[in-house]
């Protein structure tokens, strides 16, 4: 029997050059395919089910542990995906005329994204620049120039009937927004229940029917002036939706253009825009710088704010081809 030749521990060790290599790190490598060696037949109906564009068919797959079906299969079916059309995005959107049913808007893959992106600006915006229009010198002047025109036609009315209370001895004044009089004397000054009740019953009874004689002027001046105050707010509206809409017509526009020509329910887009612009012109009061702190006013601004966010439900912007789901 021949000896075989001793081995020193250094030679029991399988060395390699790394120069030999032909890369300096593994990430440079490209994956390949795993080979379907003797299963020619498997890889055919594989191909054969997943290529099958109809709903309702599915692979059963029967196979030795360690034939690597799982591992075969799997880069298959990301092979044959990645061939496939991208699935669009799916968002919901605020629904003006019934809040809770959301409106469900498909678009292509990545539109979604910029949808919401774009509604997040166009409410940065609109914080900003409304402000910024609404303090602006002109409007200012057209704003006081209709409140004054108001005060003038409240004012002449209510010397009319500040005239009317002094001729029977009442003393008409505001006090937090209601009109209060109160009776007085022969002197001018106010009496005391005491000495109102003290007066002779027929001055009494004078008193009384000049306090309910005086109670339906003021009836009438309210249902006067009243109106007055509302032509007066509607024509402040008007006069900020004026002012306001060209700023929301110009940014809406843009998401318009950006995106109507690349989804299928642009329609439906178009309609939700035009429901923002109005419920924006609706609301313009909510954005207008205040002196003060105004918290309530500010709960109800993020309110309406959110209502203009969108919800991104489903995001496919990052997938290449159609998702497969392990």
């Amino acid at each position: 029997m021949t000896d075989l030749p001793r081995l020193l521990p250094s030679q029991l060790r399988l060395t390699v050059d790394p120069a030999s290599l032909g890369f300096a790190d593994t990430r440079e490598l490209h994956v390949k395919s795993l080979p379907w060696i003797g299963q020619e037949r498997a890889e055919q109906a594989a191909r054969f089910g997943l290529l099958m564009d109809n709903p309702d068919y599915n692979l059963f797959v029967l196979g030795e542990v360690g034939s690597g079906r799982s591992s075969l299969l799997r880069e298959l079916t990301h092979a044959v995906a990645a061939e496939r059309p991208v699935p669009p995005d799916l968002c919901y959107l605020h629904n003006f005329d019934n809040p809770e049913r959301p409106r469900a808007l498909r678009m292509p893959a990545g539109q979604g994204r910029e949808l919401r992106q774009r509604m997040q600006r166009l409410c940065r915006t609109l914080q900003t620049e409304i402000p910024l229009r609404l303090a602006r010198d002109d409007f200012k002047a057209e704003s006081e120039r209709l409140q004054d025109a108001y005060k003038d036609e409240e004012n002449k009315a209510f010397a009319e009937l500040e005239q009317y209370a002094e001729a029977r001895h009442f003393n008409l004044f505001r006090e937090s927004g209601h009109l209060v009089f109160t009776l007085v004397g022969d002197d001018g000054n106010a009496l005391t229940e005491n000495e109102a009740r003290a007066l002779p019953r027929e001055r009494r009874a004078e008193i009384s029917k000049a306090e309910i004689e005086l109670r339906e002027q003021i009836s009438h001046f309210l249902e006067q002036t009243r109106p007055m105050a509302r032509v007066m707010n509607e024509a402040l509206a008007a006069l900020r939706r004026q002012v306001i809409k060209p700023l929301l017509d110009h940014e809406l526009q843009e998401i318009r253009v950006s995106l109507k020509k690349q989804i299928k329910d642009s329609v439906k887009l178009g309609g939700y825009l035009e429901q923002v612009a109005h419920d924006v012109l609706e609301h313009i009061e909510l954005f207008e710088a205040q002196e003060t702190g105004d918290e309530e006013r500010q709960l109800a601004l993020e309110s309406l704010l959110a209502q203009y966010q969108v919800n991104l439900v489903v995001d496919n912007s990052a997938l290449r081809g159609a998702p497969v789901i392990v």
